[in-house]
C-alpha cells in the first residue's frame, strides 16, 4: 500500500498527527485529576474532546466541496496552535482546568473533521479492491498509535513535565503538516459541489445514513459502542488513580496497543482468509465483548492487562472491518457529508457517556462497569447478525 504514494503521505501524516492527539489527551486527563482530585472534571474533560462531534454534520457539504488537502492541512493548523496556547497556559502557570478544558474544546473542534476528510479522501486514491488492506493501514494510525502513545505518555509523565509533553505533542502537528502537504489532488474533483446549497446538503449525510439500512445499522451500533467508550475513558484514569501511579494507565493502555496493533494488521489479514467481511464483522464484534466480561471477573492486574489486550485484538479487526461499508455501499461525492453526519450520530456519543460515567462513577464500581460493557457489545454484535445486508456484505474484485 506504501508504494502509492498520496496514500503513504496521507497515512504518515496520520500516523503523527494521532500520535500528537494521544499524547495531549493522557497527558491532560493526568493532569487534570492531579489538579482536582475529581473524576467528574475527567468526565469534563473528556466531554469537552469529544463533545464537537455532535456539529461534525455541520462541516460535511464544505468538505465535499473544497479541495480535500488544504481543508486537511488547515485542520492541523488549527490544531498546533490551540495546544500551542495550552503548553503557554501551563508554562505560566495561567492554567485552571476550566480554561483547559475550552482550549480543548477548540483543538477537538479543528481534530475532528481531520477523520472525516481522510476517510472520504480514500476511495479518491486507492482502488475499490484495496479499501479493506488500506482501512488496515489506517486503523493502525488512527487506533493503534493512540493506544501505545497513551501507553508511553503514561510512563513519560514520571519524567517529564507537562508542559515539555505539549511541546513535543507540537512537534508531531509540524511534521502531520509537512506529510499532508506532499499529497497530490485533483483539484476539478471538488469543482461541481461549490455552487450547491448548504441548507440543501447539510442534512444529506443524515438522510443517506437513513436510507441505506446496513450503514444505520453500523452507525446505530457504533453510537451505542462509543458511550460505553467515553465510560471506559473515565475508568481507566480512575483505576491508575486507585493505584496511586500513571505507570497502572502506561500498562493498561499498552495492553490496548498491543491488541489494536495485532487486531489492525495481522489480525484483519487473517480472519477475512477464513471469514467472508460480513460473517469476520459479526464475530469479532461478539468476542470482543465476551472478552470485557471476562475481564470483569479476573481478580489479578497482571491477568487483566494480558485479557484486555486480548480482547482488543478483536476490537482492532472490526475498526478495519467498518469503514469499507460506508466507502463501498455509498457515492464518493457524498462520503464527505456522511462521514460529518457518522461523527455526529456515533462519536458524538463519546462525550455524553464520559459526563455520565463520570458523574456515577462513585456508585458503580469497575467491576459492573465492564460487566455492562461486555453485554451490550454482545448485543451490538447481534443487531449486526440480523442485518442481512451487514451478515453478507463482500468487496467485489473491481
Amino acid at each position: 500500500m506504501l508504494k502509492n504514494q498520496n496514500f503513504k503521505y496521507l497515512w504518515f501524516g496520520r500516523l503523527s498527527s494521532n500520535a500528537g492527539d494521544s499524547i495531549y489527551y493522557i497527558v491532560l486527563s493526568w493532569y487534570i485529576l492531579q489538579t482536582t482530585n475529581s473524576s467528574f472534571w475527567v468526565g469534563i474533560l473528556n466531554f469537552a474532546i469529544f463533545i464537537p462531534n455532535i456539529f461534525s454534520f455541520l462541516f460535511g457539504h464544505f468538505i465535499d466541496s473544497h479541495d480535500n488537502k488544504k481543508t486537511l492541512i488547515f485542520c492541523e493548523l488549527g490544531q498546533l496552535i490551540a495546544i500551542s496556547i495550552l503548553a503557554c497556559t501551563v508554562y505560566f502557570e495561567a492554567a485552571n482546568p476550566l480554561l483547559t478544558c475550552i482550549i480543548v474544546f477548540f483543538a477537538a473542534l479543528f481534530g475532528m473533521n481531520t477523520y472525516t476528510i481522510q476517510d472520504t479522501m480514500m476511495p479518491k486514491i486507492v482502488p475499490k479492491k484495496d479499501l479493506t488492506r488500506a482501512q488496515s493501514y489506517m486503523s493502525f494510525a488512527y487506533n493503534g498509535t493512540e493506544y501505545f502513545f497513551n501507553a508511553i505518555t503514561g510512563f513519560l509523565i514520571n519524567i517529564m513535565s507537562t508542559f515539555s509533553l505539549l511541546l513535543v505533542n507540537c512537534i508531531t502537528f509540524i511534521i502531520s503538516i509537512g506529510s499532508f502537504s506532499r499529497i497530490k489532488t485533483e483539484k476539478e474533483a471538488v469543482a461541481s459541489q461549490k455552487d450547491s446549497s448548504f441548507k440543501k446538503n447539510i442534512f444529506k449525510g443524515f438522510s443517506l445514513i437513513l436510507k441505506e439500512r446496513a450503514i444505520l445499522c453500523i452507525a446505530v451500533g457504533g453510537s451505542i459502542a462509543n458511550f460505553l467508550f467515553g465510560g471506559l475513558n473515565v475508568y481507566i484514569v480512575l483505576i491508575a488513580d486507585a493505584q496511586d501511579s500513571p505507570v497502572i494507565l502506561g500498562l493498561m493502555t499498552a495492553s490496548m496497543a498491543v491488541g489494536a496493533l495485532i487486531g489492525s494488521t495481522l489480525g484483519a489479514t487473517f480472519i477475512l482468509k477464513v471469514l467472508p467481511h460480513g460473517k469476520a464483522l459479526v464475530l469479532c464484534t461478539l468476542l470482543f465483548g465476551v472478552g470485557i466480561i471476562i475481564c470483569a471477573t479476573v481478580v489479578s492486574s497482571v491477568l487483566v492487562t494480558v485479557v484486555f489486550g486480548i480482547a482488543n485484538i478483536f476490537l482492532g479487526v472490526t475498526h478495519v472491518l467498518q469503514k469499507p461499508y460506508f466507502q463501498v455501499l455509498l457515492p464518493k461525492e457524498d462520503l464527505g457529508k456522511v462521514f460529518s453526519a457518522l461523527f455526529s450520530v456515533s462519536i458524538g456519543t463519546l462525550p455524553i457517556g464520559a459526563l455520565f460515567f463520570g458523574a456515577i462513577a462513585g456508585n458503580l464500581n469497575a467491576f459492573w462497569f465492564l460487566i455492562l460493557f461486555g453485554v451490550i457489545y454482545i448485543a451490538i454484535a447481534l443487531l449486526y447478525m440480523f442485518n442481512k445486508k451487514v451478515f453478507h456484505f463482500e468487496l467485489s474484485e473491481e
